[in-house]
C-alpha cells in the first residue's frame, strides 16, 4: 500500500487487511512524503502488528515509483494491492491465494468490485468476471481488470518483467497487466472482494483527464503490437467508446461510425485469433465466444438508440449484429416490436380514444 495524504480513510482501509481470514502476509506500506495524520497513523498500527512494515519515502515520488519500491522490498510469493481508502472483504486473500495455489498457469487473480461512497455506503457494483482467455482481447481497448486494489499477483513474473514502467504516471496498472497477461492467465473472480471509494479527493476523480490520456496511449500501443499499425485518437476512442457504452451509454460512438468500428474489429478479430493459436492459448471455441461478445456489444449499442428518432441507425448496427451474432439482432428486433404493441395497446385503452 502505498499512502500520501490519506489520513481520512486510512483507519478503515488497514484493519480491512489485518482482518483478512488468510494471515500468513507481511504488510508493506510506504509513506509516499504525506503531510497530514497519514503517518501518526501508521505507526500507530505498526506498534501494534508486527506485519506491518513501515517506509517512508523523504519526499514524494508518486504512485508508480513507490510501487516499484515496495515490489524490491516484498519477501512473498505473491503480492497483493490495496490503495488507502478502499476495503477489502475479510475472505479476499484466502480465495486469491487458494485460486493461485491450485493454478500455476494464472499470474493474477482479481475479482469483482463493489463501490461505496466516502461515508461507506454502497451506490453500486462494478462487474469484472469474464472467461479468462476472452481478458487479453478486453486489455486491448480499455482495463477490463478494472483498478488496482482488488489484484494479487505472483512476484516472479511482474519482476521479471521489470515492474510497473515509471513512464506512466497514471494507469501504470493497465500497462502491467497488458504485459502480464502475455505471459501468464489472467482471471477475475465473480466474488465482490473489494469495496472501492468514490470519492472527490480520489486520483480517479481528481485526476480523470490526465489518467485518460496515460489509459489511451497504453490502449494504442497493445493495439499497434498486434496490428503493427497505429491507430488514429479518433479510430481509438470510437473502438474503447463501443466497448464501455454497456456501462455508460454516452461512450457509445456516433452511429457513423459502425462501419469502420466493424471492419477494424473484423482485422482485430483476426489477428488476435491467429496469434492465440500460435500461443496454443486459443480454446476451440474462442472464435465462437468472441463472435457472440462483439455481437452482443453492437446489440448494446442498438438499444441505446431510440426507435423513433434514430430508426435509420439501428438498422444500420443491425445488419453488423447479423454478421457477428445473428440471435442478438433476432432478440433485439422482438423486443424492439414488444415495446410497439404495448405502447399501441395502452393508446387503445385511453379513456378519450375509446370514446371517439
Amino acid at each position: 500500500m502505498s499512502v500520501y495524504n490519506g489520513d481520512q480513510y486510512l483507519r478503515e482501509s488497514i484493519e480491512s487487511i489485518l482482518n483478512q481470514t488468510f494471515t500468513d502476509f507481511e504488510f508493506i506500506i510506504i509513506d509516499d512524503g504525506s503531510v497530514d495524520c497519514s503517518w501518526q497513523i501508521l505507526s500507530e498500527y505498526a506498534d501494534k502488528d508486527r506485519r506491518v512494515k513501515l517506509f517512508k519515502n523523504e519526499e514524494n515520488i508518486g504512485l508508480t515509483k513507490s510501487l516499484n519500491k515496495g515490489l524490491k522490498l516484498a519477501k512473498g510469493e505473491y503480492i497483493a494491492r490495496q490503495d488507502a481508502d478502499d476495503v477489502s472483504l475479510p475472505e479476499r486473500f484466502n480465495k486469491q491465494v487458494e485460486l493461485l495455489d491450485k493454478s500455476p498457469e494464472v499470474v493474477l487473480v482479481s475479482c469483482n468490485i463493489d463501490w461505496i461512497d466516502s461515508e461507506g455506503r454502497f451506490i453500486g457494483k462494478q462487474p469484472r468476471e469474464c472467461d479468462r482467455d476472452l481478458v487479453a482481447w478486453y486489455l486491448l481497448f480499455y482495463n477490463h481488470v478494472a483498478g488496482h486494489s482488488q489484484v494479487m499477483f505472483r512476484q516472479k513474473p511482474v519482476s521479471d518483467l521489470g515492474g510497473y514502467s515509471e513512464d506512466y504516471r497514471y494507469s501504470q496498472d493497465y500497462e502491467l497487466w497488458s504485459r502480464l497477461s502475455k505471459v501468464g492467465d489472467i482471471v477475475i473472480l465473480s466474488d465482490a472482494l473489494l469495496q472501492q471509494r468514490r470519492h472527490d479527493k480520489s486520483i480517479s476523480s481528481a485526476k480523470q483527464l490526465e489518467q485518460d490520456t496515460y489509459s489511451l496511449s497504453n490502449s494504442k500501443h497493445n493495439i499497434k503490437q498486434l496490428l503493427g499499425e497505429e491507430l488514429s485518437l479518433e479510430e481509438l476512442n470510437a473502438l474503447r467508446g463501443f466497448w464501455l457504452g454497456h456501462w455508460y451509454s454516452p461512450f457509445f460512438p456516433s452511429s457513423q461510425k459502425v462501419s469502420s468500428i466493424h471492419s477494424r474489429l473484423k482485422e482485430i478479430y483476426r489477428i488476435f485469433l491467429h496469434k492465440a493459436a500460435q500461443q496454443n492459448n486459443c480454446n476451440s471455441d474462442l472464435s465462437l465466444r468472441l463472435r457472440i461478445r462483439i455481437g452482443q456489444q453492437f446489440a448494446y449499442w442498438f438499444r441505446n438508440l431510440s426507435l423513433r428518432q434514430e430508426l435509420l441507425s439501428k438498422f444500420k448496427i443491425s445488419l453488423y449484429m447479423l454478421v457477428w451474432h445473428p440471435v442478438a439482432l433476432l432478440d433485439c428486433w422482438l423486443k424492439e416490436i414488444e415495446k410497439v404493441l404495448s405502447r399501441i395497446s395502452q393508446i387503445l385503452v385511453l379513456p378519450g380514444f375509446r370514446e371517439q
